[in-house]
């Protein structure tokens, strides 16, 4: 009789170990957040931002575009007449060659692009070859993470490439939902072309065969079809071409609509292995603890661990483990998941909590502020009913001050600040901030009503002052890049 007593407990106590260790394993790979599996998740962008990416290697000196031009000027000019119809847009421009290097980031400083493209030349680069797909990555890297506009690459080229990584650098721009615009230039038509050293004849032409296929191949492997579309081919001699690139960085924004594109997440799996944890800890205790048969007879216990998965599962879609998904993206820094959170919550029309409705608005517009979209952070913050705790209207009037100060509207944000104290009146960065935006009204009246006679004196000498110093600085930024080419003994073989 022991001896069956003692092999029960061995019996039982190798069962719990097995048990809880599996259940231990399975929180471990929760943590570690193992995923497989990819879907595509929509994405709110407010704005455009387009990387200029010029190929500049030596195929580009071929003279086969209009009017005897290089197909590099006329990318160049091709640019320049871009330049013209986007204002507003950030830009930044890469270069092309065996390599890619980002010559200027994002900037609305369109004096200091045109600069660089008076200047392209194969020399601004040592590196021998031709790889598209290195320039396409540095611009898709060239916009900051978690970027409030959407990304647009051009790419400007013959299409002859070295290296083959164009389709891997286009499949990871669809990834992140940035559209690819490759303008192509030359004849297609294939033309000798004497390299800079005077030695090596080469035969190039507009490859836009290479261009379409790898087009084609990504579009099969997006099945969804939601990327369809967002990486295409334009032949710069087509009527029309133009148009096309600047619909899509005006057309949207002129009409203040908001922009949404599509992202490649992978799918996380962190809840199934939560799951298999918690069963197997509770397999190991109904083993040990109960008799299989009696177990099976108390259909009760069954059903009761059956509802407790069943409330854990559900509970994952509530609006408070949005709201906790939500802070945990703020302190995270992923300000787009944060949105994404707190506006299920805020937008929930069944949600009866007034109180969780008011946290979400005020999370919501916070996360707004992180994304620099300060009109929607505005607006959220307005939604706040008068019923919200103290704290939560104190911090929407003291962010809407915060925003319009900095806008320098300083009449309304002195008028906030007022609003914030009035409803806690210990806080005392809302008291500096008040007399800070009653100072800067009062130095603005001031400096208006100095400014009043003499204006009127200097309009006319001011535009000759301003156009003299602009031709000036834009003068010094082309030399700039004329004094960085140099002669080198290059094998220019190696770009074929």
């Amino acid at each position: 009789m022991n001896s069956n007593i003692n092999y029960k407990i061995k019996k039982n106590a190798i069962v719990r170990f097995v048990c809880n260790g599996l259940a231990f394993i399975m929180l471990i790979l929760a943590y570690l957040g193992f995923s497989w599996g990819e879907y595509l998740s929509p994405v709110q962008k407010s704005g455009v931002a387009v990387s200029f990416v010029f190929d500049i290697s030596n195929s580009m000196l071929a003279k086969d575009c209009p009017q005897n031009t290089s197909r590099l000027q006329a990318s160049a000019i091709y640019a320049k007449k871009l330049l013209q119809h986007i204002d507003s847009t950030s830009v930044s421009v890469v270069l092309a060659k065996g390599d890619g290097v980002l010559a200027i980031p994002l900037t609305e400083d369109y004096a200091q692009v045109e600069s660089l493209l008076d200047s392209l030349s194969p020399s601004l680069m040592t590196v021998p070859g031709s790889s598209l797909g290195k320039g396409i990555l540095v611009a898709k890297d060239s916009f900051p993470q978690n970027y409030s506009r959407a990304g647009r690459i051009f790419v400007f080229t013959d299409g002859e490439e070295t290296d083959n990584q164009l389709i891997t650098a286009l499949e990871e721009c669809v990834k992140f939902g940035i559209p690819v615009s490759i303008i192509g230039f030359g004849n297609e038509v294939e033309s000798d072309l004497v390299l800079p050293d005077k030695v090596t004849k080469v035969k190039t032409a507009l490859r836009s065969k290479n261009i379409i296929g790898a087009i084609e191949k990504i579009n099969k492997k997006d099945k969804s079809g939601k990327n369809q579309g967002n990486i295409i081919y334009i032949n710069s001699n087509v009527y029309g071409s133009a148009s096309k690139l600047i619909n899509q960085l005006v057309s949207k924004k002129s009409k203040n609509e908001k922009i949404f594109t599509y992202e490649t997440k992978p799918v996380p799996r962190y809840k199934l292995f939560l799951f298999f944890a918690i069963m197997f800890f509770v397999l190991g205790y109904i083993l040990t603890e109960f008799e299989l048969k009696r177990f099976l007879v108390k259909s009760k216990f069954i059903n009761s661990v059956i509802v407790f998965v069943c409330i854990f599962l559900t509970g994952c879609n509530s609006d408070t483990y949005n709201i906790l998904q939500g802070t945990i993206a703020w302190h995270n820094k992923d300000y787009k998941v944060s949105v994404a959170k707190y506006k299920d919550v805020a937008e929930n029309k069944e949600n009866e909590n007034s109180f969780v409705q008011d946290y979400a608005l005020y999370n919501l517009g916070a996360s707004y502020s992180m994304l620099n979209e300060e009109k929607s952070a505005i607006e959220k913050f307005s939604q706040i009913s008068s019923d919200s705790p103290k704290s939560v209207q104190y911090g929407a009037f003291y962010n809407m001050g915060v925003i319009h100060f900095k806008n320098g509207e300083y009449d309304l944000a002195k008028d906030l600040f007022k609003q914030a104290i009035q409803i806690d009146n210990t806080k005392i960065e809302a008291k500096i901030n008040m007399e800070l935006s009653i100072k800067m009204v009062q130095a603005e009246v001031k400096q208006n009503q100095s400014e009043a006679v003499p204006a009127a004196e200097s309009k006319e000498k001011m535009p000759d002052m301003e156009d003299a110093l602009f031709e000036h600085i834009k003068e010094q930024d082309k030399k700039q890049w004329k004094n960085s080419e140099e002669n080198q003994n290059i094998d220019y073989s190696l770009d074929y």
